[in-house]
């Protein structure tokens, strides 16, 4: 497979206000412990990892609101506490929830998918070959038309998807140069009109170890990456973007090794201030 490096685009993104960086409900969700976190569309519901400090134990939690109160998370109805499970994702419409496992036989990643049905959920199931490879492939997003965007690591991460049609999925493709390098890109969250897609990647320029960029979509191509800027982006790694479609908020992580040990959490951002309108303006594509 040929593969090329692409140029990021670096922007100083002048409506950005500092200080608008925080913890995401930090009463709630474990300092130093958490990352990955979803929140349903209508806002009732939410997901994320708990990392315990580490990465020897990784389990997803659940929470609801209850009466606008945020209840004290407990283990996800899905979870299974033999396995390292990772990177809860709602689809856009609620009824469907994207996550990992990693299994003791195999030793990768797995995508798995729940669905809610006569307001239950289904015990979930693992995806077809068409996605899930003797790789990991994990970090899996969803759009509206049921399109799903993961990661797949190979000598490198690289980001995929795999297109809904006729009722099933279609073997999964590599996303074109805009996006790949010969680096790391991982984490891709899709937008419900597959319209724009954030995701991290390692590229030489960016402020610190991963750094999250957008690109967009145009006429079936991606755009130049754009750098989400140094309010976001930091000297530490930062990862796992969503965004919480109640609350117009942009949600992800950061992660950083102290004193030999892992510390994880999860931020938020106001949407409005990233303002996704003003830098598609900014977006360039290659001929």
């Amino acid at each position: 497979m040929t593969r090329h490096f692409c140029i990021f685009l670096f922007v100083v993104i002048s409506n950005i206000a500092f200080g608008q960086v925080k913890l995401f409900e930090p009463q709630l969700i474990p300092k130093n412990q958490s990352f990955g976190l979803t929140v349903s569309p209508n806002g009732k519901e939410l997901l994320f990892v708990k990392s315990f400090g580490g990465r020897d134990t990784l389990q997803i939690f659940y929470s609801k609101k209850v009466n606008g109160q945020w209840q004290k998370p407990t283990l996800a109805f899905f979870a299974d506490t033999r396995y390292k499970q990772i990177d809860p994702a709602f689809s856009p419409d609620g009824k469907n929830i994207l996550f990992n496992s990693l299994t003791l036989i195999e030793n990768n990643f797995d995508i798995y998918i729940t669905s809610k049905k006569s307001n239950e959920w289904t015990t979930p199931e693992k995806l077809s070959d068409s996605i899930n490879t003797a790789s990991s492939d994990f970090y899996a997003t969803i759009s509206k038309d049921k399109h799903i965007y993961f990661t797949r690591r190979t000598t490198s991460n690289d980001i995929y998807v795999s297109y809904f049609v006729d009722n099933q999925y279609q073997k999964a493709v590599l996303l074109d140069k805009s996006i790949n390098t010969e680096g790391n890109e991982s984490n891709p969250y899709i937008s419900k009109n597959e319209d724009f897609i954030i995701f991290f990647t390692d590229y030489k320029s960016g402020f610190g170890e991963t750094d999250l960029y957008i690109s967009f979509k145009k006429r079936n191509k991606w755009s130049t990456p754009i750098n989400l800027g140094n309010e976001i982006n930091s000297k530490i790694g930062e990862f796992c973007p969503s965004i919480d479609l109640k609350k117009k908020l942009f949600i992800f992580s950061r992660t950083e090794v102290v004193n030999g040990k892992r510390v994880d959490n999860v931020y938020s951002y106001p949407l409005k201030k990233l303002n996704i309108r003003k830098l598609k303006k900014l977006a360039k594509w290659s001929e």
